[in-house]
């Protein structure tokens, strides 16, 4: 079958968004699903991304052979990762696309943030990763090795720094002592037999979806205060190594990118670029410059 579709993909920590774009007509569908990171769960990865591809089909018709497929996973990053998940979708869920490439969901975002154009770029959700892409189109990966030991300035780092006084005051006082830790107790327990059962299950997401209860303590709340510091901080930090010595725009995207950018320096704030994509954008872009690539060589033969 001929080449009529380009399928673009963005799975992160919380959510799988996927768009089906049918190259004759312009006709697009689009699909979501719940997490999609194959670097925090495998199994459910793959069962958001049997769900979105499933749909984005039997919405067009189309077959996985007509189709070029460009995603963008969290965990995209690792060669095994991306060798396992190809594998399972050709043998545990019979979906062999004409063409398939993944990438760390860092790289798409990095194409759409700044629409293809030389950027650093920081993306703030669940986890924290930055990348840069220069004007003769290399890219780089900064930060992001995972929850266990890094994605400073992301959710679950947040949300991590958060629980984490809870368990401080539990530890000197046996109870939660400000308005942040006292609702964080009321989610997860104030006990060590209820925390240390909920700390037992907990996964990057579960951390992350405290952020929103930090950012809304913050003029109310001195330990709010004091964690959203150290946050922007560490966002700071990141944007220094993504740029390095260059002299390229920046630009914050993801979930936690306005609320974090308004706490940064004000010299930061006057220097940011606005984003013009996010990662599904992105997606788009690389999927679209393959199929040019594919037609050239067709032509060029």
């Amino acid at each position: 079958m001929s080449l009529d579709y380009i399928l673009a993909i963005d799975g992160g920590g919380t959510k799988t968004v996927a768009k089906l774009i049918h190259l004759p007509s312009g006709q697009e569908y689009t699909a979501h699903a719940g997490e999609a990171s194959i670097y925090n769960d495998f199994n459910t990865a793959i069962s958001s991304l049997q769900q979105v591809i499933n749909s984005v089909c039997e919405q067009s018709g189309a077959q996985h052979s007509q189709i070029l497929a460009v995603m963008g996973l969290a965990g995209g990053a690792s060669k095994a990762l991306v060798e396992r998940v190809t594998a399972t979708l050709q043998l545990g869920c019979d979906i062999e696309f004409a063409q398939l490439m993944i990438v760390s969901d860092a790289i798409t975002s990095l194409y759409g943030a700044n629409l293809g154009q030389p950027v650093a770029m920081l993306a703030l959700g669940t986890g924290a990763v930055a990348a840069r892409l220069t004007a003769a189109g290399d890219t780089k990966l900064i930060g992001g090795w995972g929850f266990s030991v890094d994605d400073f300035g992301g959710g679950a780092r947040l949300g991590l720094s958060a629980v984490q006084h809870l368990l401080d005051e539990i530890d000197r006082f046996n109870e939660p002592q400000n308005p942040l830790t006292t609702q964080l107790s009321e989610q997860i327990g104030g006990d060590r037999e209820h925390i240390s059962s909920w700390l037992l299950s907990a996964k990057a997401v579960d951390y992350a979806r405290f952020s929103p209860l930090i950012f809304s303590l913050k003029d109310q709340c001195y330990l709010a205060d004091t964690v959203l510091s150290e946050h922007a901080r560490q966002v700071e930090r990141l944007i220094e190594k993504c740029r390095a010595d260059s002299q390229l725009p920046v630009i914050i995207i993801g979930g936690l990118a306005d609320v974090t950018i308004a706490l940064l320096n004000e010299h930061i704030q006057q220097n940011l670029s606005p984003r013009r994509g996010d990662s599904l954008v992105g997606a788009v872009i690389l999927a679209t410059d393959l199929v040019k690539q594919i037609d050239h060589k067709r032509i060029t033969r």
